[in-house]
């Protein structure tokens, strides 16, 4: 696969890795910065590697069409992706997290973004024990991310580094997104 990776997040108490690749990043940005006065997202597709330590996370969804948002909320729809999840199966990818927006906020989780998440990782149908969470703050441009895993129950902040682990590939900073590091 012809893929160019971001940036990768790592935390020393998580387990998990998680590398963003440009095409999933660019689009969480540009979707991000178009809806400024509701929340947005989608989910996150790609493939675990190294014995499921590093999540490479290759695609994120538009906000499905089924979806609804406030100010300062954002209830995820379905519509369309079983169909783009299909396809990328076929490649040996799938889903691994969610991504969503804070417009005008500080890509900080909610508690209910924390309760989201560990719904979703003892929900056996999403076949996802520990999900990503992706946000987007846009309270400035550039935009910030913040990336998270759940482990064990609880929600860990990772913070971005340079170059990933044993990748051989470097990953240079993403310019005109700040990245964001522990609370």
């Amino acid at each position: 696969m012809d893929e160019k990776i971001m940036v990768a997040f790592q935390a020393v108490n998580a387990t998990v890795e998680v590398r963003l690749t440009d095409t999933a990043l660019r689009l969480i940005e540009t979707e991000a910065l178009t809806s400024t006065d509701k929340e947005t997202g989608g989910i996150l597709i790609g493939r675990y590697e190294n014995d499921g330590n590093v999540a490479v996370v290759t695609a994120a969804t538009e906000r499905p069409a089924d979806s609804s948002s406030g100010r300062a909320w954002f209830q995820r729809g379905i519509s369309g992706l079983k169909a783009k999840l299909r396809t990328r199966w076929v490649a040996g990818e799938f889903y691994v997290g969610e991504w969503h927006s804070h417009p005008g906020g500080a890509p900080d989780p909610s508690g209910n973004d924390i309760r989201v998440m560990r719904s979703i990782s003892i929900d056996t149908s999403y076949r996802c024990p520990k999900p990503i969470m992706l946000i987007a703050g846009t309270s400035s441009k550039p935009i910030r991310i913040s990336v998270s895993v759940l482990e064990n129950g609880s929600l860990i902040r990772l913070k971005p580094v340079e170059s990933p682990r044993n990748s051989g590939t470097e990953s240079p900073i993403v310019t005109g997104t700040k990245l964001e590091g522990d609370l």
